[in-house]
């Protein structure tokens, strides 16, 4: 059980010279965010403070005494009126330099609060707030509150990080602002994904929420057109039991698993085993789509090939021919032709997968990307100080 911080936090900070970085999650944290967690816990030249609405777990031991939640419902609601009250005392008694909202419903959130501190809000875009459609219609007041105040969160954000090129680039399109909305890939622990392989070369692992735009389903699909192997689902989402269901009926369910959720080391277990990564994503039919899916990243990591969909950002995670295999969106016979051509060819797969590796120590070692991410945060923090000369 971490700890969670109701008092006022500035002693707590004082042995720690850092400047600090309020790191701002609504939910601290949900199981899938393994992300968010790892970003915040991997910062060195700053520290970092995590404030939230509600509490979930899911909290590393490396931010044990950094965690401030809203004390009960009444502060939560407060909070998401726009009016920080006491919670905003108490994270600004840390005196941070910077407010980090780690998604675009939480900079919309978190905008009256580094305003009223003074502080750059930097918030990062993951896919989901770019790209559904009808948030004012969803009944989501998470996602209606994004709807409602992102042109202000447009104007007002110091900083906007992108986790792909492509996501940057719908986000340009839809205004928001060129010259502050960057790329940022997120990083993977290297160590916690070791190219150890042993590959067994029969296993298709898929990993993700079990909703729509994970292409689960059309997964299943092509899959009952390979005639050898197994798939292996982790996760859980709303669509589990109709996926069940669709196994059944196309008579493989004696051929996948599903695992439901499981923690970063069993995933990081089936990665070293198995054969192949499937990532089928699409465009759901509201316009929900991915950024840059991280087990993408994962994979590359623990060196496995990966046959993934020319998707939002997999197509920057997997050189197709070289670490994987890229194929068209939507479609179940040609993935279903690139997973039976990996199944087949271990040499290929041992190819790809080395290169994949040294594809991840180049552009997602999260000890490179948290030192990019802390130059963003001295440029930030820098260019404020000049602008307030």
């Amino acid at each position: 059980m971490i700890a969670v911080m109701k008092k006022p936090a500035g002693a707590l900070f004082e042995q720690d010279v850092r400047p600090l970085v309020a790191v701002f999650r609504s939910p601290v944290f949900n199981a899938s965010e393994t992300f968010v967690r790892a970003q915040a816990a991997g910062l060195e030249r700053y520290q970092p403070l995590v404030v939230g609405l509600e509490g979930k777990g899911h909290v590393p031991d490396a931010l044990a005494g950094r965690v401030m939640l809203a004390d009960g419902p009444l502060e939560r609601v407060m909070v998401r009126l726009g009016r920080w009250g006491r919670l905003r005392e108490r994270v600004a008694a840390a005196r941070p330099v910077i407010v980090h909202a780690q998604f675009g419903t939480d900079g919309v959130l978190a905008l009256p609060l580094a305003r009223v501190l003074g502080v750059p809000l930097v918030t990062t875009l993951r896919g989901y707030e770019i790209n559904r459609r009808g948030l004012i219609r969803s009944g989501r007041l998470s996602w209606m509150r994004y709807a409602l105040g992102r042109e202000r969160l447009k104007r007002e954000g110091a900083l906007f990080l992108a986790v792909c090129d492509a996501l940057r680039q719908r986000a340009v399109a839809q205004g928001f602002p060129a010259e502050r909305t960057l790329v940022h890939y997120n990083g993977v622990d290297l160590a916690a994904f070791p190219a150890a392989h042993e590959d067994d070369g029969e296993t298709v692992l898929h990993v993700g929420r079990l909703v729509e735009k994970k292409g689960t389903a059309l997964l299943l699909r092509a899959f009952a057109r390979v005639p050898a192997g197994k798939l292996v689902i982790v996760g859980d989402g709303p669509l589990r039991a109709s996926l069940e269901r669709l196994a059944r009926h196309l008579g493989v369910a004696g051929r996948v698993r599903f695992l439901g959720a499981q923690p970063p080391e069993t995933v990081a277990e089936w990665m070293r085993r198995a054969a192949l990564l499937a990532v089928p994503s699409l465009t759901a039919r509201d316009g929900d789509a991915e950024g840059l899916p991280n087990v993408v990243v994962e994979a590359a990591a623990s060196g496995l090939p990966v046959v993934g969909s020319s998707h939002a950002g997999v197509p920057e995670a997997v050189i197709d021919g070289r670490t994987g295999f890229i194929v068209a969106e939507g479609e179940a016979e040609p993935l279903a032709v690139r997973i039976a051509d990996l199944l087949g060819d271990s040499a290929l797969r041992r190819r790809m997968g080395a290169v994949g590796r040294a594809l991840a120590e180049e552009r997602f070692d999260l000890a490179r990307q948290m030192r990019l991410l802390e130059q963003r945060y001295d440029e930030v923090t820098s260019s404020r100080a000049i602008a307030t000369r």
